[in-house]
């Protein structure tokens, strides 16, 4: 890859932020995960289980975390707000580290367990995920042309280390969703061709149809700012919303707008897309798992930008004054959209 174009990549990332050819990086640790930038469920449901996760990774407690994750894949458990466990139980095992030390001494973990576990698909996929967050401290939050030689080189090594995990995990006898979408946030970040990013994403959703990361990381590989073309992300959620069909592929569109809309700035407008089909992928999502704080707080936000003074009224009686920071960034703007929502409904 030629430095020009080196210069130009990622998110969640999980959160996903989303580092652009203009505009400057996310936080390391939310670009890790790319489109996945939510509040975690997780955390807001279970603090003590995300502790115990991480308590039982320095304890090396390898057979619990199998078995855990284990169980996760299985049953497909969700937290309230439909959140996958799977996801949250991957992001308390990849906890930001303040220093490379900690880091070091982190992976020497997840190293520790793939060498008594060398079967486990779950310890190589928390390597990575571990490998790409710090790939990102690497490369700082800074505009492109602010990065050292030096954190070029450090992203694109530890960026090729994660890949090497993810590629002998390939064929163990266990397989887990999160594999496809670590593997997607490497092509994001390698700037892989979209065919080759595709069929990562064809093959996860094939084994893992209810996985909607996976649909999150393609619409925000899809988006301008990487190699897509205006209204290509947007015409991707309809098309695998239609693919899935009847609720679950409003579901699926409801996710996928939590990638697009407010979390890309001026590369995304929120009119590219179809505001009552979000909404009913919302009703179909609480109707089966229930509500969330976060949940509440990004209905909200959307019904903000759509300029549906009703539902955002609604939504903001049902908040009160418990706003979400990963949704509005900051107090102000929470407040100004409530109280344009008031005026105006």
């Amino acid at each position: 890859m030629n430095a020009s174009r080196f210069a130009a990549l990622l998110v969640l990332a999980p959160s996903l932020i989303f580092l652009s050819k203009s505009l400057p990086a996310q936080e390391p640790a939310a670009a890790a995960a790319s489109v996945d930038s939510e509040q975690d469920e997780g955390t807001l449901h279970g603090a003590n289980w995300s502790r115990l996760i991480e308590t039982d990774l320095v304890e090396e407690k390898f057979d619990e975390l199998d078995r855990m994750a284990a169980q996760f894949r299985s049953e497909k458990t969700r937290f309230p707000g439909g959140g996958w466990k799977l996801t949250s139980f991957y992001g308390a095992l990849d906890k930001p580290m303040l220093t490379d030390k900690d880091t070091l001494d982190h992976l020497a973990h997840l190293k520790h367990w793939i060498a008594q576990k060398p079967e486990s698909i779950t310890a190589r996929v928390a390597l990575a995920t571990s490998l790409h967050r710090w790939a990102w401290v690497a490369r700082g939050n800074g505009m492109a042309d602010t990065v050292t030689a030096e954190g070029w080189r450090l992203f694109g090594q530890r960026i090729q280390e994660s890949l090497s995990v993810l590629k002998a995990a390939a064929n163990l006898h266990e397989r887990c969703p999160q594999w496809y979408s670590e593997m997607m946030v490497v092509g994001l970040a390698q700037d892989w061709d979209e065919p080759k990013m595709k069929e990562v994403f064809e093959q996860g959703i094939q084994f893992e149809p209810e996985y909607f990361h996976l649909y999150k990381q393609m619409a925000n590989y899809l988006l301008p700012k990487w190699d897509g073309k205006p209204g290509e992300a947007s015409a991707f959620a309809k098309t695998a919303a239609d693919n899935v069909g009847g609720e679950q592929g409003d579901v699926v569109y409801f996710h996928i707008a939590t990638a697009l809309i407010g979390k890309n700035g001026k590369d995304f407008k929120a009119h590219e897309m179809d505001w009552p089909r979000i909404q009913r992928g919302y009703q179909a999502l609480t109707a089966q798992y229930g509500t969330t704080r976060w949940l509440k707080n990004e209905i909200a936000y959307f019904a903000y930008e759509f300029r549906d003074a009703a539902v955002a009224r609604q939504q903001f009686d049902l908040i009160g004054d418990h706003w979400e920071r990963s949704v509005w960034r900051d107090r102000e703007r929470f407040d100004r959209a409530r109280d344009w929502a008031q005026r105006h409904s």
